[in-house]
């Protein structure tokens, strides 16, 4: 329990950034940065608002992700 409640503090700021909009939006855009898929993305999602793909992008490279 201990150290799954430690992983789970470590990952926090990422799982964060990853549910700051409606999913499947921040997946896909975490996604298109690793280079994993175009970063097309078609109706009905919409891009990120720029300050939250801001606050992913942080995130991501906070975990060298990116």
């Amino acid at each position: 329990m201990k150290k799954a409640q430690e992983l789970h503090y470590k990952m926090l700021n990422l799982i964060k950034a990853m549910f700051i909009e409606t999913n499947p939006i921040p997946v896909k855009t975490a996604m298109a940065l690793m280079k994993m898929c175009d970063p097309e993305i078609r109706l009905p999602m919409c891009e990120m608002l720029p300050e939250n793909k801001e606050k992913l992008v942080r995130a991501m490279k906070e975990y060298r992700l990116i």
